[in-house]
């Protein structure tokens, strides 16, 4: 997001799109959250991307299916580098 001011100088949060990709979607299983003594109630979802040109931040946030999900984590997949693991956990509905 990008924060400016209006004409009054309230400040504006406006989206600016960093990247457009396919993915693919998997939310935790229980099992797995149960190995990381993870809360139940907080589910996390894993997105699976082709390494992007751009340098991504656990500052974004990936809006998937009108959802928006807050990045924990950033983890390259492979050792050639080629994909990239996104951990997330859902902020708005």
């Amino acid at each position: 997001y990008i924060i400016t001011k209006d004409e009054n100088g309230f400040p504006i949060k406006t989206e600016n799109i960093e990247l457009d990709t396919w993915a693919q979607v998997t939310n935790t299983s229980g099992t797995e959250m149960q190995r990381s003594n993870s809360d139940f109630s907080e589910t996390k979802t894993r997105f699976l991307i082709r390494t992007p040109k751009i340098s991504l931040d656990k500052d974004m946030a990936i809006r998937f299916r009108y959802l928006i999900f807050e990045i924990i984590y950033i983890n390259d997949y492979s050792y050639d580098k080629d994909f990239t693991e996104i951990m997330t956990t859902l902020i708005i509905k």
